[in-house]
């Protein structure tokens, strides 16, 4: 039976969306090829399953890296950060080869794990982008991994058109990817400041899309963990209304990776127990 990495709450007598969240929800944190092996171990010992970015230069050492942990029954997805491959390049031929450097990636993860993998639209601001080009290209990755039993999770971003979720939701739909939304960029994103939509707008927009949220609680030059759940218990309770089982901590430092646990076990607890009251 495979390992479950998943948060756990106490039981009580309602019934609510929150109980059944113990046996739903896996809990995993991002992972990058050039710290192995020292963070996959510290993961693994800790419960928590990985999301994991290859090397593009090396797409041979997803396998090196993940089948062990595999072997392991530890829960595994995969993120494709390629900052300079766009595959909507305006550039035509650099766009064509980004979207086989993701394809490529595609063909390294078979066999590794869960077979989700997230992609970008616009991850480099300085690359002009030729939309016609980022649907054509988009649509093509799609099929291509769904041939091989990989679905694309296309991912909002702080900048540029993905910052935009209803550009997120017409691209998503019009090529058949499912959405992983992360939820620091939604809350630092211009929209949201702006005030003409919050992120509980963007997680219901999501909703039948939505396979994967990346967990924190903001983005400048770099992700921050939450100190309490003042934004992040809202966005916690409006999840638990949508089918998305995998969250992924994007964090690097250890204590915040625990203590972000920590917050939403408690949230979740104290709720828990107040529908139980």
């Amino acid at each position: 039976m495979k390992q479950k990495r998943i948060l756990s709450t106490s039981k009580g007598k309602s019934g609510s969306i929150f109980e059944r969240f113990s046996s739903d929800i896996t809990l995993a944190v991002s992972t990058q090829w050039h710290v192995f092996p020292e963070k996959f171990d510290w993961l693994t010992n800790h419960g928590f399953g990985m999301e994991y970015a290859p090397n593009h230069e090396h797409f041979n050492l997803t396998k090196e890296h993940l089948s062990s942990y595999v072997e392991k029954d530890i829960p595994i997805r995969h993120h494709c950060y390629l900052p300079g491959f766009e595959f909507g390049d305006i550039d035509a031929q650099n766009a064509e080869q980004a979207l086989q450097m993701h394809m490529k990636a595609v063909d390294a993860m078979q066999g590794c794990g869960e077979q989700v993998m997230t992609v970008h639209v616009g991850l480099p601001p300085f690359i002009e982008l030729d939309f016609g080009r980022v649907k054509e290209n988009l649509i093509r990755l799609v099929e291509y991994a769904k041939q091989r039993g990989v679905t694309i999770c296309l991912e909002n971003l702080r900048r540029g058109p993905t910052s935009n979720p209803e550009i997120v939701l017409e691209w998503a739909e019009l090529s058949g990817s499912a959405i992983t939304m992360d939820i620091g960029h939604a809350v630092s994103s211009e929209q949201v400041g702006r005030g003409e939509l919050n992120v509980l707008d963007i997680i219901k927009m999501f909703s039948h899309l939505l396979m994967e949220v990346h967990f924190y609680e903001s983005e400048t030059d770099m992700h921050h963990a939450p100190k309490d759940m003042s934004v992040l218990g809202p966005v916690v309770e409006q999840l638990l209304e949508t089918k998305c089982q995998w969250w992924t901590i994007e964090l690097d430092a250890y204590d915040e990776i625990l203590r972000t646990r920590t917050l939403i076990q408690d949230y979740l607890e104290a709720k828990v127990h107040s529908l139980a009251a």
